[in-house]
């Protein structure tokens, strides 16, 4: 279980493509409250949505059926095979944000979930104001690393000071571009709002979710023995358990905003 690299030696830019089924399996799914607030700010028609950073699908999925057709942008080739299979009925295109191209005013709602940090914000907004039809949204959702309270937040805490924080990408520790969001002219502010999503999960399930994390994916490449050291933290987590299930809230940042008519 041994490091075998320092963070300057490892592809600190492969995030999540070779633990696809484990980011699907443990990320939690988005409350229904964030699909209904943004829903109910997109006006008829509901033609198009483009997910930005779809990654497995976890926010784009929640709106099947809502739109006649759904797109979901993905740089991470695993990532979007991953989805691929997990919904045929979506539209995956392999590519940044930044270098895709929609005809403009084309898109009735563009959303990212939990990805805006891997891109350049005022690029992205800029674009995604042009593939926007008049009153179209542009629904972000956000947050943080999220950890229980008491002695298994204690040990997680001791495992990013003391291994996760050295192997994390510098731009998961930007802070949200809510100046850069609001600062397009062609686009004003509809909501910007947190939604609690309280979880309780077992120990393993909480140490899927850090597995599942950028910064806990890159440390354990850096191990000849990754599978051992994520049952150890399980263990470790197991142990520090006072409670059957771990409370965690996964609260959710959320800004919508809606290009002018």
């Amino acid at each position: 279980m041994h490091a075998t690299g320092k963070p300057s030696e490892l592809n600190l830019g492969k995030q999540f493509g070779e633990i696809a089924d484990t980011y699907d399996c443990f990320r939690p799914d988005y409350p229904r409250e964030i699909f209904s607030r943004i829903l109910g700010a997109v006006a008829p028609p509901h033609h198009r949505l483009v997910d930005l950073g779809v990654g497995t699908g976890k926010m784009a999925r929640g709106f099947l059926g809502e739109f006649d057709g759904i797109i979901g942008v993905e740089p991470d080739a695993a990532m979007a095979e991953k989805l691929r299979k997990l919904e045929p009925r979506m539209q995956v295109r392999i590519a940044t944000a930044e270098e895709i191209v929609f005809p403009a005013a084309s898109v009735d709602l563009v959303t990212i979930g939990h990805a805006l940090h891997w891109m350049d914000p005022a690029a992205v907004l800029s674009r995604v104001t042009d593939w926007l039809r008049p009153g179209g949204i542009f629904a972000v959702c956000g947050g943080g690393f999220c950890s229980p309270e008491g002695a298994v937040g204690e040990v997680v805490k001791r495992e990013f000071d003391e291994r996760w924080n050295a192997y994390r990408d510098p731009r998961t520790k930007k802070q949200f571009p809510e100046e850069v969001l609001r600062s397009e002219p062609r686009m004003s502010v509809v909501e910007v709002t947190t939604v609690p999503d309280l979880r309780a999960l077992s120990g393993a399930q909480y140490a899927g979710y850090c597995r599942s994390t950028s910064h806990g994916n890159a440390y354990a490449r850096s191990l000849n023995d990754a599978d051992a050291y994520w049952r150890e933290l399980e263990s470790r987590l197991r142990a520090a358990q006072t409670s059957e299930n771990l409370e965690v809230d996964f609260k959710r940042f959320l800004m919508l905003l809606k290009k002018a008519n």
